[in-house]
């Protein structure tokens, strides 16, 4: 089973650390149903807030209230009583992630976007290719499309090759918003966080990976890479 705890945590640890800190608000009684992701939907009051506005301000509660890990979290029982954010947080939120390691690029935006899928999405799973000395490892995930309904529960996400010493040292992706190359991954990225784009053989620098996001990456298909099934 893939070690999820220490995958999420890390990823947890990483915004905690570059939240703002921001004043005590109004307290809150947990009732029945609810959870800090509802309780931080419900306090943005925003229609349009994306996931990772909701994550951020979610932390942003857990953070207030010591609630650092997973298990603390996870923890929190009816009638228990947390301090919610008072309502300057919404505007010091605003100033997260924009910094120069904020993806630019669709390739930037899209490795950032499989990542939190690797931490959030408890589908996802890791198959080594044969044969075995080819050090390749292909990352998985159940699908459905509410749109056109497609589903499917072996969706490819990524490639992963290692070096002969098992670190990682190539990753292939696909855009998660456009299909850009119906044939093969869309982008390739090397150990650094390079990441090109194949034009009809002729590779072309379309963004980096921030060094510490790339680390926890790695660290992330490492765990996967460990508890990967055999594809045959």
């Amino acid at each position: 089973m893939v070690d999820k705890v220490s995958s999420e945590q890390a990823y947890i640890n990483y915004v905690m650390k570059n939240l703002p800190d921001v004043k005590r608000g109004n307290i809150h009684t947990m009732q029945k149903g609810d959870n800090l992701w509802n309780l931080a939907k419900k306090a943005l009051n925003k229609k349009d807030a994306t996931n990772q506005e909701i994550s951020n301000y979610m932390l942003l509660i857990a953070k207030l209230n010591n609630l650092e890990t997973v298990e603390k979290m996870n923890s929190l029982k009816v009638s228990d009583k947390i301090y919610m954010p008072d309502t300057s947080a919404s505007q010091a939120l605003k100033s997260v992630g924009k910094d120069n390691s904020e993806p630019r690029t669709a390739a930037e935006i899209s490795i950032q976007n499989l990542k939190e899928t690797l931490i959030n999405d408890n589908t996802v799973f890791t198959e080594q290719a044969y044969p075995r000395f080819l050090n390749l490892y292909h990352v998985y995930n159940n699908y459905y499309n509410e749109e056109t309904g497609y589903r499917s529960f072996k969706h490819p996400l990524m490639s992963v090759n290692l070096d002969k010493n098992g670190n990682i040292k190539k990753i292939t992706f696909d855009d998660t918003e456009k299909n850009r190359n119906p044939i093969k991954y869309d982008y390739d990225m090397d150990a650094n966080g390079n990441i090109v784009i194949d034009n009809y053989g002729r590779q072309t620098n379309v963004g980096k990976m921030d060094k510490e996001e790339l680390t926890e990456l790695k660290q992330i298909l490492q765990n996967q890479i460990k508890n990967a099934r055999l594809s045959y």
